[in-house]
Parts: C-alpha cells; structure tokens; sequence
C-alpha cells in the first residue's frame, strides 16, 4: 500500500517542480545580441514592422522589385559576431575558408514573395533599387527561427519584371 502512496508523491513533486526549472529565453538572448551589435556598430535605423533592420550603403539607380519579379542578388552572409558562414562571391569564399569548387559563384536568382529566399532577405531586396548595396540585420524569425540573427550584405544586381502579372 506504501508504494502507490509514495510513486503518486514522487510524481505530484516532479509535476510541480517541473515548472520551476528555469529555462534559458533565447528570444531575450537574440534581442539582446542584436542592441549590442547595434550599439557596437553606432546603428540607430529603427527595425521595420516585421523586426528587419535595413540599412541601405549605395542608392541604386533601376528596378525596384516587386513580389514575382525575378532578382539576381550578390550576398556575404554572417552571424553578428562576423562570421562569414555563406556567400555567393567565389573570392569571399575563398577568403573565408568556405570555398566549394563543385559551388556555382553566381549571382544568387529568386523570385521575390516566391518563399525561394528567407523572408528577411526577400523583404530587404524589396526596399532596394537595382545596382544598390545594403546591409540587412535579420532577427531569426525572419531566417533559420534558431534564435542566432544574420548580417546579410547585399548588392541588387538585376531585376526581371513579371510581365505576366498586372502592374
């Protein structure tokens, strides 16, 4: 009759305890890493609705893309610390360790509002013009949801207009 007693009580416990473990907040983790490399970086652009934070470098001079126009982009990726993790410039990755002979070291080509590019890119290239450079700092949430931001660096080389679509 003791067993029942104590198994019961031994799971009452670890239920109640359970909820008291802390666990780490990523999310808060993320927004903090984000205002230090801000900070760090004497940025003050407020972040767009979605959390984007665009900064534009060089003003372009052509298209500006719409959803279903075809974009070819030039792109260095890294994390917040400056790790370049990707990149679609054969010399860059070659620089960074990260180059792949079997890779094609072209412009990066997507339909933009097509879901091909993660959704921080995809808004970025929206506010740019054909030609221009910015820089994009990506919450997770608009990338790989790991709770680890980005720094995309980017350069708009060419945009197709969809001819199929009423403008």
């Amino acid at each position: 009759m003791r067993r029942p007693y104590l198994f019961f009580l031994l799971l009452v416990t670890a239920t109640m305890t359970g909820g008291c473990i802390k666990t780490p907040d990523y999310e808060a983790q993320e927004q903090k890493a984000i205002q230090e490399f801000l900070a760090t970086n004497n940025i003050t652009t407020p972040p767009t609705e979605s959390g984007l934070y665009y900064l534009e470098k060089t003003e372009g001079t052509g298209l500006q893309p719409m959803d279903s126009d075809t974009v070819s982009i030039n792109y260095i990726a890294s994390r917040l610390n400056g790790l370049v993790f990707d990149t679609n410039i054969e010399d860059v990755a070659k620089e960074h360790g990260l180059f792949d002979p079997q890779r094609d070291y072209g412009p990066f080509v997507f339909v933009k509002g097509s879901g091909e590019a993660i959704e921080g890119i995809d808004e970025g290239v929206g506010y740019m013009k054909e030609g221009g450079e910015a820089i994009l700092i990506i919450p997770s949430d608009l990338a790989y949801h790991d709770y680890q931001s980005l720094v995309f660096y980017m350069e708009l080389v060419e945009v197709k207009h969809d001819t199929t679509s009423a403008r």
